[in-house]
């Protein structure tokens, strides 16, 4: 941001952030709490995200990470799930991101923004991945040659893995979500929601944060 002023990207943040506590000023917290599996404890609910604690405010809608408040991203992300949030329960099943509502027309933009990089990160050595994501609470999956879930919400999931590859093929990427997903977040914060994940192993690996 130059000269104070702000880009259209963080314009678009606060945008979202201001129409977001609006619609949560219109809800009745109990029935959040209950659908979202976040506990409302009388002036704010407590929202696990990626395993930290989170408070949110109510009728406000101010996110805190303990003392501070964390990015604007992750304040929208929160604040998206407690008012989509359905109650749905998981099917148990895992699908690919390009099952999702509009899930084929994002790809390209997900495959450069969170695929790409997980590669760039994790394929010259896929059980760092998994060595990464314990420090997250994440837990193995049979997928792949590495893979892992992480719970992002109480009642979202998303699994991150990596195919080796072979002499003839190079290495692959995938991440996979509960069809459910869409009860809880749009396809767009979906890929915001990876975004926060891999933001998060990248600082685990590069040892600048430990995790949960």
């Amino acid at each position: 941001m130059k000269g104070g002023r702000k880009s259209t990207w963080e314009n678009a943040l606060e945008t979202a952030y201001q129409l977001a506590v609006q619609e949560l000023k219109n809800l009745v917290p109990e029935d959040i709490a209950l659908r979202s599996g976040c506990p409302f404890k009388g002036g704010y609910f407590e929202v696990p995200f990626l395993g930290i604690l989170h408070h949110v405010t109510f009728p406000e809608g101010v996110v805190f990470e303990g003392e501070r408040q964390p990015s604007r991203l992750r304040q929208v992300l929160i604040l998206h799930y407690l008012i989509q949030a359905k109650g749905t329960e998981p099917e148990g099943r895992w699908v690919d991101f390009r099952k999702l509502p509009g899930g084929e027309v994002y790809y390209p933009v997900f495959k450069g923004r969170i695929i790409y990089p997980m590669l760039k990160l994790f394929a010259g050595s896929p059980q760092s991945l998994m060595e990464a994501s314990g420090a997250m609470g994440g837990r193995p999956l049979e997928f792949g040659d590495v893979s892992v879930a992480f719970r992002a919400f109480p009642r979202v999931e998303v699994a991150f893995g990596i195919w080796s590859g072979s002499e003839e093929f190079g290495p692959e990427g995938f991440v996979l979500f509960d069809p459910t997903v869409t009860d809880y977040l749009s396809t767009e914060d979906a890929i915001w929601l990876c975004h926060e994940i891999l933001a998060r192993l990248k600082g685990i690996k590069d040892g600048r944060i430990r995790g949960i």
